[in-house]
């Protein structure tokens, strides 16, 4: 499938904060945020569900029509979810894909919003972005790393990442997010059909977990073709740190893949924003 690359926010842009996931928990985020990006000259729409819906930020239907209408909305030039917590994977199989492929545009986030963007890579092949959200970054006062990094990378591109050094080698799509996100999508047809490298991360989960789901993963014969590296992010809260790296690298020998370390993505503060579907390149502790 044909890579599509959205266009790049520009100064005046339209930003669409969406309501796809969890419960909205903190309205007083959701206005930092909007005065945030107002203040750096864009404009801001808001698509949010008069209530919550149990844990989730409105009804499957609800969301649903506020991810289609903020793709089909010829006004809006980029989407960020507002949260992640839980929802996006129940929405997968009510997606009209074809309606995102004809208006495509940047869709950034992460966490539980991990499902959309390979789901939305894998069914029209726009890139995505898993990158800093309305109510946990924009609206909490967001690092100067992460907010430079966004903005940088939707404004001009990808400028690579530093790694932990290694003198290991791999070439792939950059492909990944929040692990017990991707192991939720097996038995949908998610995996993409070219080499990838696999970036992870994950939040209070402990060792015996992370295996459970690489493991689940990697009984899965087209992952294990098409892996080409694994890149860890932030495993924030881990039970053993010593565990979980001595797991990691007997995986990575067992697959016989490099795995490299110190990927600045997943629930701590400082996040970079990774495009996904975009060909890169990994030599020693340059990614690029």
């Amino acid at each position: 499938m044909k890579l599509i690359i959205p266009q790049k926010l520009k100064p005046s842009s339209t930003v669409a904060f969406v309501s796809i996931a969890g419960e909205i928990t903190n309205n007083e985020s959701i206005d930092r945020a909007e005065k945030y990006f107002k203040n750096r000259g864009f404009h801001v729409k808001k698509y949010l569900p008069e209530k919550n819906c149990a844990y989730l930020g409105g009804t499957d239907s609800e969301r649903l029509n506020f991810l289609h209408n903020a793709f089909a909305d010829k006004t809006v030039d980029a989407i960020i979810a507002l949260r992640g917590g839980y929802g996006a994977l129940r929405l997968i199989n009510k997606i009209d894909w074809q309606l995102i492929k004809n208006n495509p545009k940047i869709f950034a986030g992460f966490s539980d919003i991990t499902a959309l963007l390979l789901m939305i890579y894998k069914k029209t092949g726009l890139m995505t972005f898993h990158a800093p959200m309305v109510c946990s970054d924009f609206g909490a006062d967001i690092t100067q790393f992460s907010a430079d990094n966004f903005f940088d990378t939707l404004q001009n591109g990808f400028s690579g990442a530093k790694l932990e050094k290694s003198n290991q080698k791999a070439r792939g799509i950059l492909w990944g997010g929040n692990l017990s996100t991707v192991a939720s999508l097996c038995g949908t047809d998610f995996l993409p059909e070219e080499d990838f490298l696999f970036f992870t991360e994950d939040v209070n989960e402990p060792v015996y977990k992370i295996d459970r789901m690489f493991t689940q993963l990697t009984n899965i014969a087209a992952f294990r073709k098409h892996l080409k590296a694994i890149i860890v992010g932030d495993f924030s809260g881990l039970d053993s740190e010593e565990n979980f790296e001595s797991y990691i690298k007997s995986l990575s020998l067992s697959l016989g893949v490099p795995v490299f370390f110190g990927l600045k993505t997943g629930h701590e503060r400082d996040k970079l924003t990774l495009p996904v579907g975009l060909r890169a390149e990994i030599n020693g502790s340059e990614l690029q």
